[in-house]
């Protein structure tokens, strides 16, 4: 049985100052007037309880990029282990979480394999990076893995796109542009004692799109967007009303 505790606690939280993540500031560039307003909602009164998908599926990714040898038979497993669990035993939303995570699996075997980014290899993220300050608002830029060329001594990082938001092919592409700006935004702040910082071990990976994009050479002018993005969601956050159904929290 639910405790008292559990029965009134509120179901948002309050952000009082600006801040959003990677993924938030890269939609809100693309976004609608109406869509932004929205997701400045969802971020400064985020729910109390988040539901994380594709944890399983991330893992697994994480996990045989960093594996130098790059099993083919590891992916197969671990797709094989997601489509086993969304088929058994479980509550719908395990099951149905299972299930997308053996779809981004295979997603990603479709694009990977021995000669993925030939030359680069990749690693955990062992520490917690800090929040980029822009214009008024921290984003949080949330790395999978770093990534080496240690033939040359480059480093960058990468971001898993798990999304599979109903969305044309250019925006998606814009996306992952405004993304991978972030991480080498990131990077080049956070990163450098690794190695010389490039621009191109910078990346976004769009399991779903089945697609790799490098911070592009254009990366100055999607940065100068995303600068002018945060500028507005640091003016409007003051002046932004909560959920319909907010309780105080």
């Amino acid at each position: 049985m639910s405790s008292m505790t559990d029965l009134t606690s509120p179901k948002y939280r309050v952000n009082e100052d600006p801040r959003m993540s990677a993924n938030q500031l890269a939609e809100y560039t693309l976004a609608s007037p109406t869509r932004r307003q929205t997701i400045i909602r969802n971020a400064k009164y985020p729910p109390t309880f988040l539901v994380i998908r594709y944890v399983a599926a991330k893992a697994a990714i994480c996990n045989y990029l960093a594996d130098d040898a790059r099993s083919p038979h590891t992916l197969a497993l671990a797709e094989q282990e997601q489509i086993d669990l969304s088929k058994g035993p479980g509550t719908a939303h395990a099951k149905n979480d299972a299930a997308l995570s053996a779809e981004a699996i295979r997603g990603f075997r479709t694009m990977a394999g021995q000669n993925f980014l030939p030359g680069i290899t990749f690693r955990p993220v062992t520490n917690a990076l800090p929040k980029l300050p822009i214009a008024g608002v921290d984003v949080s830029v949330s790395l999978d893995l770093v990534t080496h060329n240690q033939a040359k001594g480059l480093v960058g990082g990468a971001l898993l796109q798990t999304s599979k938001a109903v969305a044309s092919k250019g925006w998606r592409e814009d996306h992952s542009k405004s993304v991978s700006s972030l991480v080498w935004m990131l990077a080049s702040e956070h990163l450098h004692a690794l190695g010389k910082v490039d621009r191109k071990l910078c990346m976004s990976i769009d399991v779903f799109a089945r697609k790799t994009t490098q911070a592009p050479t254009h990366y100055k002018r999607i940065l100068g967007n995303i600068e002018a993005s945060c500028s507005e969601i640091a003016m409007f956050w003051p002046h932004i009303s909560p959920p319909s159904d907010f309780d105080g929290g």
